[in-house]
């Protein structure tokens, strides 16, 4: 069985993947579950670390 997000392009799936981890951070800083954020960045290509920066500004924000 395909999944929707297999037929996109490698690009929109990194960006997905981005927003996701951006989300996932924000959780853990709301409940208070240990993360290591640095670790987190590590795991993100470096042409979207400015993207995830601001998805975690606008979360934090929201």
């Amino acid at each position: 069985m395909a999944r929707k997000l297999d037929g996109l392009p490698k690009q929109e799936r990194e960006k997905i993947h981005t927003d996701l981890l951006a989300l996932s951070v924000i959780y853990n800083e709301r409940y208070g579950h240990a993360f290591d954020l640095k670790d987190t960045e590590d795991r993100i290509p470096s042409h979207l670390l400015c993207y995830f920066h601001q998805r975690l500004s606008y979360y934090r924000n929201a």
